[in-house]
């Protein structure tokens, strides 16, 4: 019995310490999230995080109290190694609790589907966190927090007297502390996760091993099994009615046909400039701007074609490049970027690839972070230029080379592709404005002190505008067609379960063919109808498995946008957003227009139901398609 009370005593220390530094840490998530947060959610939210980190933490010890149940014991009852034990333990849960903290300065959210991401890539992860955080003095307030934690609880360990126990005895105990973590697991299992309405009230209360655990859970779902869905044939009907598919493509197939809207000359080249974390609150001209540091782009915007309520695939780059590359709705879990049947995929650099087109991607960083490289070469890209192709003395942060260097070497690759008259087309994606945001000295955005995300999206900015200015200047510009879009939103912010107004982006064509110039498209859209449109002011035709649908000539009212955000997936309009969650759960939602990011829950009616329907017959029938392998590109061709 000592022994037994002895084994207890310690899990209790461990236990006690999860549980206090949770508590801890939802005081300090408070702080960052008060004015946000009611009364009534924070004091729900510490009671109901409590029972999550209490369950937590006795699954963590739920190993000691085996092996002490199994003769541990007397080893785990001398000083020191209960010591390098308790020490160990609070060292560790110190340090999460300080990750997690700036993890949610960061993202707003708990751990989730970015921080598995970013798990699978420490290279990069690691590299920015050092550059970004006082890693070493984090560290060393850990251990010394681990190390102040065993110097307070060693008076609670006792001489091991010599007990004989037999193995029944050793097996029972055993048995006892398993079924206790079981118990534990369903708990964790049955508590429903989402308490509030609000999405940050359910971010500062959830406990973040869980949801680290539940992002990882759900990359790889089987949308069918776990989402909601319809008869296969009253899906197909919905989809190819709300996607406007070919009449004469195959029940169930997403195949539409792209046709100009009226005759254009196809330029001679092609660019995507996909913009790293550029959300519209950045940009003064959007019309959305919280800051205006995008002096740039809002000199270039009454030179092209403007969309002004553009939405984001997701939060994350290869939604941006699913979206914009692919024209495909995003799917729970994964990004199709990231996907095992993502080889021949409909992209858009096939369809210039078919039209004779030489094909090539810009990427400052390691083709290999999020599978980028292996994706782009299965689909349409003939090249792909990464990190070790920029000259050695490139300014770089741990993402790559800065931004500049990316536009540099798409400009001497244009330049020669213009010298043997062959046609060009490019897709760059930035990566400056990403943490740490340091960029090159005497730079707009230079900080020597405290880079901020500011100062990142000025350098990026000034870089867009270089960019465009070498065209204009070596007269590339005029036979050249620019795509610059953002990625993603900068940060994911609001209480909705998937926060609109951080979704919103800013798009600029501009070049050849876009006239008149100066023009601003109002409509809702997505970024799935960018490679649509893109394709209309080029004037190419083409079938494919896209989508999306071109934005020209469409009225202001009447548009939509597919969106992701963690294990949610919906579909905006311009008064309402449906959202399809796990365990097939449908909720709604209303606002007052397209301009307005303010969403309220509503109940279901004959419209928004039907609203459902189409949204959950769009995203079933594109699983289908990518599951079967049926999204492709067919017969291209190009005006003269």
């Amino acid at each position: 019995m000592p022994s037994r009370r002895a084994g207890v005593r310690l899990a209790s220390v461990l236990i006690l310490t999860a549980v206090g530094l949770g508590a801890g840490l939802r005081v300090a998530l408070a702080a960052l999230v008060v004015e946000r947060l009611s009364t009534f959610e924070v004091a729900v939210g510490l009671l109901r995080g409590g029972a999550d980190d209490l369950l937590v933490a006795l699954l963590l010890t739920t190993p000691i109290l085996v092996a002490w149940a199994l003769g541990a014991e007397r080893w785990l009852r001398r000083p020191g190694p209960r010591a390098v034990l308790i020490g160990t333990f609070g060292a560790t849960v110190v340090f999460s609790a300080v990750v997690e903290f700036f993890y949610f300065e960061e993202f707003d959210a708990r751990f989730n589907n970015i921080a598995v991401d970013y798990l699978l890539f420490p290279h990069e992860v690691v590299g920015n966190v050092f550059e970004s955080y006082n890693v070493p003095l984090f560290v060393s307030l850990a251990a010394a927090a681990g190390l102040a934690l065993a110097w307070i609880t060693r008076g609670q360990s006792e001489p091991a007297p010599e007990l004989q126990r037999s193995w029944k005895v050793r097996l029972g105990s055993a048995s006892l502390a398993v079924a206790a973590s079981f118990a534990g697991l369903a708990g964790l299992l049955v508590l429903p996760r989402d308490n509030f309405q609000s999405r940050e009230a359910n971010e500062f209360a959830a406990n973040g091993v869980v949801q680290l655990f539940r992002a990882w859970w759900s990359a790889s779902l089987d949308y069918e099994l776990y989402y909601r869905t319809l008869p296969a044939a009253e899906a197909h009907e919905r989809a190819a009615r709300a996607l406007a598919l070919a009449p004469d493509a195959p029940r169930g197939a997403l195949q539409k046909e792209f046709m100009p809207s009226e005759c254009r000359r196809t330029p001679e080249q092609v660019v995507i400039v996909l913009e790293e974390s550029l959300g519209s609150d950045y940009v003064g001209s959007s019309g959305h701007a919280k800051s205006h540091c995008t002096p740039e782009l809002d000199r270039w915007m009454p030179q092209g074609l403007a969309l002004t309520n553009l939405i984001s695939n997701g939060n994350r780059t290869v939604r941006g490049l699913e979206g914009v590359l692919c024209s495909f709705v995003p799917l729970p879990g994964d990004s199709i970027v990231k996907r095992d049947k993502s080889q021949d995929v409909a992209c858009v650099a096939n369809v210039f690839r078919k039209a004779g087109y030489a094909t090539a991607f810009f990427y400052g960083g390691y083709g290999i972070f999020d599978s980028m490289k292996p994706f782009m070469l299965a689909n349409g890209y003939e090249q792909f230029v990464e990190q070790p192709d920029y000259p050695s003395e490139a300014f770089s942060t741990i993402w790559g080379v800065a931004d500049e260097y990316i536009f540099d070497a798409l400009v001497a690759r244009q330049l020669e592709q213009r010298e043997s008259r062959a046609p060009f087309f490019a897709t760059l994606l930035s990566v400056s404005n990403h943490k740490p945001y340091r960029v090159p000295p005497g730079r707009p955005g230079f900080s020597a002190d405290a880079p901020s995300r500011k100062d990142a999206v000025q350098y990026a900015d000034w870089c867009i505008g270089r960019y465009l200015d070498t065209l204009r200047s070596n007269g590339l510009l005029e036979s050249t067609l620019v795509l610059v879009v953002g990625d993603h939103g900068a940060r994911v912010y609001g209480s909705e379960a998937i926060p609109i107004r951080s979704y919103r982006i800013p798009a600029l064509f501009v070049g050849a063919g876009v006239t008149p110039n100066g023009q601003r498209l109002e409509r809702l859209c997505s970024q799935v109808d960018l490679v649509p449109t893109l394709l209309d002011l080029c004037g190419i035709r083409a079938r494919a498995s896209f989508v999306g649908q071109s934005l020209l000539g469409l009225p202001a009212d009447g548009g939509r946008a597919f969106v992701h955000h963690n294990r949610d997936i919906g579909m905006v309009l311009d008064d309402a957003m449906v959202v399809l969650g796990l365990r097939k759960s449908v909720t709604f939602a209303r606002r007052s227009g397209r301009e307005s990011d303010e969403f309220a829950p509503a109940g279901d009616d004959e419209r928004l139901r039907a609203l459902a329907d189409d949204a959950t017959a769009v995203f079933q029938t594109a699983y289908e398609n990518y599951e079967a392998r049926r999204l492709s590109i067919g017969a291209v061709s190009v005006s003269h």
